[in-house]
């Protein structure tokens, strides 16, 4: 009897001791969602160093620095140890080639297009097949950029758009497609949404200009879905939803910086919502938004001089609806951190 009180009171002091071990083993580690975020810590993308980015916590879990000069623009995606990036090539200063490389050590960097062949200006990130869209024109000199397609290991190169391609309106008008900005790959890979600039040439010299939201499907038709009049009303961060039912974007007041817009647009019936007063934080809006690839969360940064922190809301959708929950939330701390954060993308992890 004695000795089974005995192994009672050993078998209490093990499992308090390995419940206490457990418990700190948990505060120590830091929790993840298997993504991470990726952020530029210069204005407009020109990084030299990638600050990767746990979006439980904001904390740096790694930086990586791209035996790159003068990069322009990067994205990340689905399932992926890599970046991709944009930046100059060659001799001539003002074309900028495609590149991949691994995201925790910043090599080797692999060249997706030609040295000299086209001039790539935005860059989408991955798709679950590993489909990657950017836009680019040939370095040649020619004047719009278009849409173009690539695999993750440079085959299989497709372009996806031609300069003055017609288009039907939103008004059933007659429209022809000019540049192209702003690619993103739906999550299944069945479809790119862009920003997509068309212009009524029969009319002019009053042509009606507008930029537009537009999705292309892997058959190559092309619908509009939202689109804005006026040169001075620009489109930008297109982004999907993790469900691929809505895309959310940015439209650009150029006459007041700090209170852009922001919707988003339901794919299947083009219902908008407008989402810029549920993001707006003491009065100023956003600048630089991405959609999370397994979550319905938003990371956005400010309009700020000097850079800005980064910030998280999360969504809900009802039917055709999608509607901010709650406040966003500070997710760094660049006065602790010692960064600046600019044009955030977002990857879903492979690895932690």
């Amino acid at each position: 009897m004695k000795t089974l009180k005995y192994l009672f009171i050993l078998s209490l002091f093990v499992f308090a001791f390995s419940a206490c071990k457990k418990e700190d083993d948990t505060d120590n580690k830091p929790e993840y969602d298997h993504s991470l975020i990726v952020v530029s810590t210069n204005p407009e993308g020109n990084a030299e160093k990638l600050i990767f980015v746990n979006p439980v916590d904001g904390k740096e879990v790694f930086h990586t620095s791209p035996d790159l000069v003068g990069i322009k623009k990067f994205a990340a995606g689905y399932m992926t140890t890599n970046v991709l990036l944009t930046s100059l090539t060659g001799s001539d200063i003002t074309i900028n080639s495609l590149f991949i490389c691994d995201a925790k050590t910043g090599s080797p960097v692999n060249a997706l297009t030609g040295e000299n062949e086209l001039n790539v200006m935005d860059v989408s990130g991955f798709s679950t097949e590993s489909k990657i869209a950017f836009t680019a024109k040939p370095a040649s000199g020619a004047e719009y950029y278009q849409l173009y397609s690539i695999n993750e290991d440079g085959s299989n190169l497709v372009h996806a758009s031609i300069p003055f391609e017609p288009v039907t309106g939103l008004n059933g008008g007659s429209y022809e497609l000019l540049d192209i900005e702003s690619p993103a790959v739906s999550p299944d890979g069945q479809k790119t949404a862009f920003n997509a600039h068309v212009d009524n040439t029969d009319s002019i010299p009053n042509s009606i200009f507008y930029d537009g939201v537009m999705i292309e499907s892997s058959d190559r038709c092309k619908k509009i879905l939202y689109w804005e009049q006026g040169k001075d009303r620009g489109i930008d961060n297109v982004c999907w939803t993790r469900d691929g039912r809505f895309l959310i974007f940015m439209i650009k007041d150029q006459d007041n910086s700090l209170h852009n817009l922001v919707k988003a647009v339901n794919i299947e019936n083009n219902n908008i919502t407008d989402l810029t007063t549920s993001l707006e934080i003491n009065g100023v809006g956003l600048w630089n938004l991405a959609t999370s690839p397994n979550a319905d969360k938003i990371v956005f940064t400010q309009y700020l001089s000097g850079g800005s922190d980064l910030f998280i809301a999360e969504f809900e959708t009802h039917d055709d609806v999608l509607i901010i929950k709650g406040s966003p939330r500070k997710l760094t701390d660049k006065a602790a951190s010692g960064y600046n954060y600019y044009t955030p993308s977002w990857q879903l992890w492979d690895e932690q």
